[in-house]
C-alpha cells in the first residue's frame, strides 16, 4: 500500500546516521494504472535513501455524479459560460458569489429562456480545480494533482460543493492503513464532532448513524474490510447537461462525451462509465450520487442497461419521488422563500413564476423533479384550505397529477397562463422549424407526459446493491460521552428550523363557510401575482376569494414541531422532503408505504445537514465509507 513521506525527526540528512534513514514518497496513479512520483533533487551530501511506494493493487473506479446545477455548462456555439454555479471557497468566501448572483437576479424571463436552452448547452470538463489539503498532515496535491483530477472529470462539477469530498475520498479509500496501522476516518474520532464523526467507521454499528436494513459493524479483521483493502480506488466525476432529460444524461454518463471548445478549437474528452471501467480493467465501478444525480443513475439503469457496469450505488439526498417545492415555484418562483434564500433561489431559479417557468418548462431534467406518481404513496399534496386550516380541495384526488395539476388549465393548475411558457419565442421557432402543428401549450403538455412516463419507469427501481443516506429526522441530537474540554460534544449539524421544506404545497384563503369543492373548482382566476398570491371569483356566491401559498418553510405559529396538516411544512434537508427521501427506505424502515424499494440494502436516515452541503457532513461521509466497503464485496477476489 502507498504511504505518506516518512522522515526521522531530529536528525540531519548529512550526519553519519543518514544512510540508515529512508524517505518514502507516496506514489500517484498514472492514467495507465502504474505508479509514479514527483521528487525534488537533494544535495549530493544527503545520504538518505529515497523510496517510491508503488501501489500494485488492482483498481476499482469510484464515480461521482453531481446534482442539478452541479455540472458546469457552456454554450456549445460560443464557448461562453451558460451556467457555472458561483464558488464560495475563494479568498472572499460567500461574498465571492455575489457578482454572479446579482447578475442572475436581474435576468428577465425571456433572457433566461434564451440562455438556458438545453439544445445549446454542453457540459465542460475545463472548470476550476481545487485538490488542496484535505487532512491536517497532508501536502497540497499529495493524492491527486490538478492535471490528473481534470483528466478524471473533476473540472466538470462545481468546485466548492464537490472537490473537497472527492479529494478526501482519494485519501480515505486508498489509505485505510498507513505504515501497517489503521489510518484516517476508519479509526479516527472527533470528540467535539466538528471535523469528523464521534465514532470511527471501524467497530461502530451502522445503526449509530441511522441505518435501517441488513449489515453489521465492520472490524479490521473482518472479511469485508480485508477484501475492500485489497483494492485501490480512483475517484472520478462525470458532469452532465442537467437541462436535458435525465434519461439523456444517463446515456451521456454511460457513454461519455467530447467537449469542443469553440474558443481554443480543442476537444477534451469527458469519460463515461464504460470508458472509465475499460481504463482500469475493472469491468465495473462504484457510483456515488448527489441529489438529481441519483435520478440520472437510475435512468441509466432503467433505460440504458447500466446496472452491469456498476458494483453498486450510494445515493445521498436524492429526491427519490420528486419534491413539491419544484411544483410550487411554477406559481411563485424562488424569490420569496425567506431571508437569504429569497435572494439566492431567486437568482438561481427565477424571482417569480414567469422567470422560473421560462427555464423549467423547457428543461426536462429539472422538470423531472416535480412530485412523481408515487410521491407520498400517491397522497394529495396540492392543497387549498380555509384560514383555519380546514381543507376544501386537495389534489391529486386519484393519484393522477398529470391531468389534475400539471396540464390543468384551471386556475389551480401548474401553469394556468400559457403565455409564460415561451417568453423568448424559442419553442415557437423550434416548432416552426420542425413543421409541427403543435402549439407551445400542446408541446408543454407532451413534454410533461414524457416526463411523467419516465418517472413511472424508475418507481422503486434501484441497482441491486444500493445504499442510501438522507436527512429525514431534522436536526442532530447525537452526543459523545465527553470531549477534550470535559463536556459532551455534539456532532455539528443544523437545527430543525433550518432543514424544513414543503411536504405539501398549502394555499390558504378566505373561503366562505359552506363553499364546496365543486364550487371552488369552478371558480375563475381574477388576478395572479406570480409570487404566491391569487384571487379567484366564485360565480355561485358572487364573491372573490384570495389565496396565499405557504411561502417560507417554517413551523406553524406557536408550534415546536412540524404540523403538515396546518401548513404543509415537514422535515427534510431544506429542499428534499423526508416523504420523498423515505421512498428509498420502503421495505426497510417501518411505517413507509408504497411497496419495496427493490435493490436498496441499507438506508441511513440521518439529520443535521442541508441539501447542497450534505457531502461535507460527517454523517454522510461515515455512511458513504461504510457503504463503499459493502459495495466493494461485489468485486472478485484479486488474483495477486
Amino acid at each position: 500500500m502507498s504511504d505518506n513521506e516518512v522522515d526521522n525527526e531530529g536528525s540531519s540528512p548529512f550526519d553519519d546516521s543518514a544512510e540508515q534513514q529512508v524517505i518514502q514518497q507516496t506514489g500517484r496513479t498514472h492514467a495507465d494504472g502504474s505508479s509514479y512520483g514527483v521528487f525534488t533533487l537533494t544535495p549530493e551530501g544527503d545520504k538518505r535513501s529515497k523510496e517510491l511506494l508503488c501501489d500494485v493493487r488492482p483498481i476499482i473506479p469510484v464515480i461521482f455524479l453531481p446534482g442539478v446545477m452541479g455540472s458546469l455548462l457552456t454554450d456549445k456555439d460560443t464557448g461562453d459560460e451558460l451556467f457555472f454555479a458561483p464558488n464560495t471557497d475563494g479568498m472572499l468566501g460567500a461574498a465571492g458569489a455575489l457578482p454572479a448572483l446579482i447578475g442572475l437576479w436581474f435576468k428577465s424571463a425571456s433572457s433566461r429562456e434564451t440562455q438556458f436552452d438545453a439544445t445549446q448547452a454542453a457540459v465542460t470538463p475545463l472548470g476550476p480545480i481545487n485538490v488542496g489539503k484535505h487532512s491536517d498532515d497532508d501536502k497540497p496535491d499529495q493524492y491527486v494533482d490538478e492535471t490528473e483530477a481534470r483528466r478524471r472529470g473533476w473540472g466538470s462539477v462545481h468546485r466548492t460543493s464537490y472537490h473537497p469530498v472527492l479529494a478526501w475520498l482519494e485519501e480515505q479509500l486508498n489509505q485505510p492503513m498507513r505504515m501497517g496501522k489503521p489510518h484516517g476516518a476508519w479509526v479516527d474520532t472527533d470528540p467535539k464532532g466538528e471535523k469528523w464523526a464521534l465514532n470511527p467507521v471501524i467497530d461502530t454499528d451502522p445503526t449509530e448513524y441511522g441505518a435501517f436494513g441488513s449489515g453489521d459493524k465492520i472490524s479490521l479483521d473482518s472479511t469485508e474490510f480485508r477484501h475492500f483493502a485489497k483494492y485501490r480506488y480512483r475517484v472520478y466525476a462525470i458532469g452532465y447537461n442537467w437541462l436535458q432529460s435525465n434519461a439523456d444524461s444517463g446515456k451521456e454518463v454511460v457513454e461519455g462525451s467530447d467537449y469542443y471548445d469553440p474558443k481554443t478549437k480543442k476537444t477534451t474528452r469527458l469519460m463515461g462509465i464504460k470508458e472509465i471501467c475499460a481504463e482500469n480493467n475493472s469491468g465495473k465501478a462504484i457510483v456515488l450520487t448527489h441529489s438529481m444525480g441519483g435520478l440520472v443513475a437510475r435512468m441509466a439503469i432503467a433505460m440504458h442497461g447500466a446496472e452491469g457496469l456498476m458494483h453498486g450505488v450510494f445515493h445521498n439526498v436524492q429526491p427519490a419521488t420528486g419534491a413539491p417545492v419544484a411544483a410550487k415555484r411554477f406559481r411563485t418562483g424562488g424569490g420569496n422563500e425567506g431571508g437569504l434564500n429569497s435572494f439566492v433561489n431567486g437568482s438561481l431559479v427565477g424571482r417569480d413564476a414567469g422567470e422560473f417557468i421560462a427555464v423549467m418548462a423547457n428543461a426536462q431534467g429539472p422538470l423531472e423533479l416535480i412530485p412523481m406518481p408515487d410521491y407520498d404513496d400517491g397522497a394529495a399534496w396540492w392543497v387549498f384550505s380555509r384560514l383555519n386550516g380546514e381543507v376544501v380541495m386537495q389534489l391529486p384526488k386519484t393519484g393522477d397529477a398529470y391531468n389534475e395539476i400539471y396540464t390543468s388549465s384551471n386556475w389551480y393548475g401548474l401553469v394556468p397562463d400559457p403565455s409564460l411558457l415561451d417568453p423568448a419565442g424559442t419553442v415557437k421557432k423550434r416548432l416552426e422549424k420542425e413543421n409541427s402543428n403543435a402549439t407551445v401549450l400542446s408541446d408543454f403538455k407532451d413534454t410533461i407526459s414524457i416526463v411523467v412516463n419516465r418517472q413511472w419507469r424508475i418507481k422503486n427501481l434501484y441497482h441491486e446493491k444500493t445504499y442510501v443516506a438522507y436527512n429525514g429526522n431534522g436536526g442532530l441530537s447525537k452526543k459523545s460521552q465527553s470531549s477534550d474540554k470535559g463536556t459532551p460534544g455534539v456532532e455539528v449539524g443544523l437545527p430543525l428550523t433550518k432543514l424544513l421544506t414543503w411536504g405539501k404545497v398549502q394555499w390558504t384563503g378566505d373561503i366562505p363557510a359552506g363553499v364546496t369543492e365543486d364550487e371552488l373548482r369552478a371558480a375563475t382566476l381574477l388576478q395572479d401575482s406570480h409570487t404566491g398570491k391569487i384571487r379567484v371569483y366564485l360565480e355561485s356566491r358572487k364573491q372573490a376569494v384570495e389565496f396565499e401559498v405557504q411561502k417560507v418553510p417554517k413551523l406553524p405559529a406557536g408550534a415546536n414541531s412540524p404540523e403538515p396538516d396546518k401548513n404543509g411544512i415537514i422535515p427534510g434537508d431544506g429542499t428534499v422532503p423526508a416523504w420523498s427521501a423515505d421512498a428509498q427506505a420502503r421495505g426497510l424502515k417501518p411505517g413507509i408505504t408504497g411497496g419495496t424499494a427493490q435493490g436498496v440494502q441499507m438506508a441511513f436516515v440521518q439529520g443535521g445537514y442541508d441539501h447542497q452541503g450534505s457531502y461535507n457532513h460527517p454523517w454522510t461521509r461515515w455512511a458513504m465509507l461504510y457503504s463503499i466497503v459493502q459495495i466493494a464485496q461485489d468485486a472478485p477476489e484479486p488474483s495477486c
